[in-house]
Formats: C-alpha cells, structure tokens, sequence
C-alpha cells in the first residue's frame, strides 16, 4: 500500500494532467469558434484550420492509449485518426516555413543552422553535421548486420 506522501504525489500529477487536458480542450474549442467567424487573408482561414485540425488529432494520437482503454473511440477510429493525420502533415508542408515565419522566431531559438548573418551557411552546416552522433563512424551501426544483408537481397531479387 502506497504511503500518504506516495498517494498525495500521485493525485497531484493525476489533478496536473488533467488540468492539461481540460486546457488543450479549452484551446480546441476556442480554436473551432474562431474559425466560425470571418477570417481577412486568402487562403488563411482553411491554413488555419488545417493548423486546429492537426493539434486535435495530434493530442488524440498522442493520448490514444486513454482514449481507447475508456472507450472514447475505437481501434479502427484511432487508426484513422492517425491516417488523416498524415494527410494534413502533407497539406501544411508547402507553407510550413511561412507558418513557422509567422511566429516571428529566430533561427537561434530554432537552431537553425541556415539563418546566418554572416552568410556561411554551408560551412557551419557541415560542420553541425559532424557533431551528430550519427556521424561518429563512417558506417552507423547496425548497417552491416541489417541493412546490408536486405539491399544484397533486394539487388538478387530484382528485375530488370
């Protein structure tokens, strides 16, 4: 049995998450009453709906777990709901960087490589390439035990 000090700690995170949760509602709700009314800009009012529709489905995808063990929907409305999830990632890319420019954001608080003042972008790029812990080896583990074996496979059973 849990001690008082254990119980209390877990209530307090139970009463956090769902004070979150009731928070990111609020922000759909207000999201989808806004997009109600007239929005001035072509092409705004549909970016943004992509935009509340994605952190919807986001946030259903992200606590799906939840939202299945009580019920709230079902196997095939979770897969869906991941499906249609890909399709407005692919709706938004084309105006991605517009969207991210919007927020007025530095490339230092993004850390961004490619905002550079100083104009050398592709030497700092490179150079921030080789900090990746990918790029410690020259060949990434795991290629020659897995990935190698499956592309000779592929070239042994392709048809020219």
């Amino acid at each position: 049995m849990p001690s008082q000090e254990e119980g209390f700690a877990e209530l307090s995170s139970n009463l956090q998450e769902t004070a979150v949760a009731h928070c990111q509602l609020i922000v759909v709700s207000k999201f989808i009453e806004k997009l109600k009314q007239d929005i001035p800009g072509k092409g705004v009012k549909e970016q943004l709906q992509i935009l509340c529709n994605i952190y919807a489905l986001f946030l259903l995808h992200k606590h799906q777990g939840e939202f299945l063990a009580t019920g709230a929907i079902t196997l095939k409305q979770a897969s869906l709901a991941s499906d249609q999830l890909r399709v407005l990632y692919v709706q938004a890319r084309p105006n991605a960087i517009a969207l991210v420019d919007t927020f007025n954001y530095t490339g230092h608080y993004l850390g961004s490589i490619l905002g550079r003042y100083d104009g050398n972008v592709h030497p700092n790029l490179y150079a921030k390439a080789w900090e990746e812990l990918l790029n410690d080896t020259v060949v990434p583990d795991g290629y020659r035990e897995y990935i190698r074996p499956m592309l000779k496979q592929q070239l042994r059973t392709a048809r020219l």
